[in-house]
């Protein structure tokens, strides 16, 4: 408290304090105007919409304001990434340097979630009682890798341990909410994940991302106790144009048969002499599993045949996606026989001595209880204002799943985040949709605090060229596949390559992939696909070596993908990225405007895909020195009423019509 106060002013100008300690740090309005709003908003505890174009330096324009906030005030200031490379920029390169050059000793702490910490206890249980799951040298390796670096880790948690353990080895050894003694623990003075809490008690900057501030929110409406984050009142949500999603999977349910094999081969595994049950020499708990893996084959050969039934290919997920319509439409047949694997649960609770042992059990027996009522919850459709589907996603292993989530989480967050909160804070680059937060407002349900859109110090009317091809026939139409072909070949020659070229779906991608990429190959450009060999980030990494090379993708490369300088100077826009209307969640969402009387285009669908078209718009300038095309394939941008919308929203720059 008393700390002295920082004029912003003089920390942001031309020969500012950051100016003096970093030599490249260039003065930006624009920046200086997002630190006086954000300090505003927490002097004030008011709520913030601010959307800052990419160049602004964001990080900076709200870190600043919020530690002098916090020193000054005694306050705990809460900031949340959906990235985690957003996070280790914040923590590792942001923070430290704003320690040596700001006036207050503060502390800042990155915080994770639980599953990334790994138990001590667990671990010595796994190595003392579990022998027969080390049937393989691969296996006695990783375990003894584990011991190992249980030794020399600083923080215990998956971030240190390079490269990452096997998930099914993971999955016994790592820290759990539902299987802790807590205080009765004999390694709790030495626990990872309660020292990272204790930690957390004293910081005055606390760097989270999204679905850890979901978990602890919706652990603080079953009681305070229940929190995994210290109390806060301000809140700094970065890139904020995923809070909507982030809060309808939090609020949502899943049922899987991934999830109940996992559950079931924690009780007894199938291949190996490993497992709760034969642990505890339970007979009666083996001969139970295998009647339950035979009844929840049965449970999801029916969800299957359903689902194959009704039929729905989803081109944005590469699966069977269908809406289930009506309660009971699918049989419920794991009901009776896990309330049996509740009851041999509870049995076993009473017999056994060690207290490990019982949370053990605990643990399981809950784990059952959960997906039992799951899914109960999701076969009678228990919850009003919910939507209910199948999905069924191909790959080396099926995934089967009911699925749950709200039509609308608006009331949610005005319940639960917003009105609990003294000042929450919203920055992303694309946040508005035709120079105006409406949209973003009504989907996460604040219609209070102030909005502002500060702008790009980047010259975009010098840097970038957008070209709309004139010939290109209706997206819709047979012959788009192929002229969009020819024009993508034609843009890739005049760049020599060194682009993007974004699909919103997987099945044209491929299909245009393999007409081009013999066409760049006689060029001697390397191109990449996403969905390839390679792995996203390592793909990312060789395209950025390679500065001819050209990148085909699709969902995940519209956002997210930083990638300055000469490699990246052609953005080619394949098709307008409106949502596919036939997965659940946007039917029914478009489907409860319709209902109110609203239109459900010009309200949903077009606002989300400007947003989304911003998003692949804006991998393009990175730096004040980046130069190159947008080219916009998809004709309804000049030919539809709608189209002068997604132009408008995009910064000023030079149209050609080609």
């Amino acid at each position: 408290m008393g700390e002295p106060e920082v004029d912003l002013r003089r920390m942001f100008g031309p020969s500012g304090w950051i100016a003096q300690y970093l030599p490249e740090f260039e003065y930006r309005p624009q920046q200086l105007e997002m630190a006086e709003l954000v300090d505003e908003a927490f002097q004030e505890s008011h709520h913030l919409i601010v959307e800052a174009g990419t160049g602004v330096g964001k990080s900076f324009a709200y870190l600043i304001p919020a530690i002098q906030f916090a020193c000054q005030h005694g306050e705990r200031v809460l900031i949340s990434t959906h990235t985690i490379s957003l996070q280790e920029q914040l923590i590792f390169k942001d923070i430290p340097f704003l320690q040596e050059i700001l006036p207050y000793e503060f502390k800042a702490v990155l915080a994770k979630g639980r599953g990334n910490y790994l138990s001590l206890r667990r671990l010595q249980s796994l190595l003392t009682s579990e022998q027969a799951l080390f049937d393989t040298k691969d296996e006695v390796a990783e375990i003894q890798r584990l011991v190992d670096w249980a030794e020399e880790t600083h923080d215990g948690t998956l971030t240190e341990l390079d490269p990452q353990p096997r998930y099914d080895i993971w999955d016994r050894v790592k820290s759990e909410s539902d299987n802790c003694l807590r205080y009765l623990c004999p390694t709790f003075g030495e626990c990872f994940y309660y020292r990272a809490r204790h930690e957390l008690k004293d910081a005055q900057l606390i760097i989270a991302n999204h679905h850890l501030v979901f978990t602890d929110l919706a652990l603080r409406k079953l009681s305070p106790t229940y929190a995994v984050l210290p109390s806060y009142e301000y809140l700094i949500l970065d890139e904020a144009h995923h809070l909507e999603d982030v809060a309808t999977e939090h609020v949502g349910i899943s049922f899987s048969n991934i999830r109940v094999k996992r559950l079931l081969d924690s009780l007894v595994h199938p291949q190996k002499e490993a497992g709760l049950f034969r642990r505890l020499e339970s007979r009666a708990g083996e001969q139970l599993i295998k009647r339950i893996r035979e009844e929840a084959n049965r449970q999801f050969e029916a969800i299957l045949e359903w689902a194959q039934r009704r039929g729905g290919y989803d081109e944005q997920t590469g699966g069977d996606v269908q809406r289930v319509d009506r309660a009971d439409a699918i049989p419920h047949l794991l009901d009776e026989p896990m309330r049996t694997l509740e009851a041999e649960l509870r049995k076993l609770e009473l017999q056994v001595q060690e207290e490990d042992e019982v949370q053990e059990v605990v643990a399981h027996r809950r784990r059952c209880m959960q997906i039992r009522q799951d899914l109960e919850i999701m076969i009678q459709q228990k919850y009003e204002g919910y939507v209910y589907w199948v999905e069924v996603k191909r790959g080396r292993q099926m995934r089967i799943s009911l699925n749950a989530a709200p039509v609308s989480v608006a009331e949610e967050l005005q319940n639960h985040l917003f009105q609990t909160m003294s000042s929450v804070v919203m920055t992303s680059a694309t946040l508005a949709t035709n120079q105006d937060f409406n949209y973003f407002r009504q989907r996460i349900g604040i219609m209070d605090g102030a909005g502002r859109i500060v702008g790009s110090p980047f010259n975009y009317e010098r840097q970038v060229q957008i070209y709309l091809p004139r010939q290109m026939p209706d997206p819709r139409s047979p012959g788009f596949t192929s002229a969009a072909v020819e024009q993508i070949k034609k843009y890739l020659k005049k760049t020599q390559g060194k682009a993007f070229v974004l699909f919103t779906s997987y099945r044209m991608m491929d299909e245009v992939y393999e007409q081009v990429e013999p066409y760049l190959s006689e060029m001697g450009i390397r191109s990449f696909k996403q969905g390839g060999e390679l792995s996203r980030h390592i793909m990312l990494e060789e395209f950025r070596e390679d500065i001819s090379s050209v990148l085909f993708g699709t969902s995940s490369f519209w956002e997210g993908v930083d990638v300055p300088g000469k490699a990246l100077s052609n953005v080619i826009i394949v098709k307008l990225p409106f949502a596919v209307p036939t997965h659940p969640i946007t039917e029914s969402r478009m489907k409860a405007i319709e209902d109110r009387g609203g239109n459900a285009f010009m309200e949903y669908s077009l606002p989300e895909a400007i947003l989304r078209f911003k998003q692949g718009f804006g991998r393009l300038i990175r730096s004040q020195t980046d130069r190159g095309i947008v080219v916009v394939l998809d004709p309804r941008i000049r030919t539809k009423f709608y189209g002068r919308q997604f132009l408008a929203s995009l910064p000023n720059c030079r149209v050609i019509l080609a």
